[in-house]
């Protein structure tokens, strides 16, 4: 069982630690407002990260298979990673200084914002989907329940550390920022965030031709 949840640790992290769409709006929401909004943003993208984890270890991997969900699912993270990137520009070119605290925008909005991009993210759908079923298909999981919880509860640790690190990393970082920086990773962030929308969009149109 040991082995069983640090294995679920070890690729929540892996999965969690390379740079996207959640690590570019959580420095994003953090340069704006300090830890707490970073750190919802990383709690409310364990939300998606658990539904498709659970989605794959109970069998239903060949959802992704299915054109309509992947191609609504992939409309749907399009829309929402152009539309996080231009806030991002937008607030790069407005603000002009450094915010201490958050203000009431980021604190209400950035937990739903974390939960959106992982539920509609199809590059998470189809991670999530072809790892749980490759656990499954090696016994990894889905052997009895106590396996597939001791999974699940590594899974979850390995997230809640990832986003704290995550957060706290940003919260310090600010300290570090003049407003000229600031601004432009802001809007590099925003940025990303449109090139990712449209490297998806790209996709999606390359695999329907």
């Amino acid at each position: 069982m040991l082995s069983t949840a640090i294995a679920g640790a070890i690729i929540a992290i892996s999965f969690s630690a390379p740079p996207g769409p959640v690590a570019l709006e959580t420095i994003r929401r953090g340069l704006r407002g300090g830890f707490g909004p970073a750190l919802r943003v990383q709690l409310g993208s364990i939300i998606g990260d658990l539904t498709w984890c659970i989605a794959a270890l109970i069998g239903l991997a060949p959802l992704a298979q299915i054109d309509f969900f992947r191609n609504g699912l992939g409309i749907a993270g399009v829309g929402l990673l152009v539309y996080l990137g231009a806030m991002g520009m937008r607030d790069a070119l407005k603000q002009t200084a450094i915010q201490a605290t958050a203000d009431a925008r980021d604190r209400q909005g950035a937990f739903r914002t974390g939960a959106a991009i992982s539920m509609a993210n199809p590059m998470a759908v189809g991670y999530w989907l072809s790892v749980g079923g490759a656990l499954v298909a090696g016994g990894v999981v889905g052997g009895n329940a106590g396996q597939t919880t001791a999974f699940i509860t590594g899974f979850l640790s390995g997230v809640f550390l990832w986003a704290f690190i995550m957060a706290l990393a940003v919260r310090f970082g600010k300290q570090m920022l003049n407003p000229l920086a600031f601004r432009i990773i802001t809007f590099a962030c925003g940025a990303t965030m449109i090139i990712f929308g449209f490297t998806l969009a790209s996709q999606m149109f390359g695999a329907l031709l």
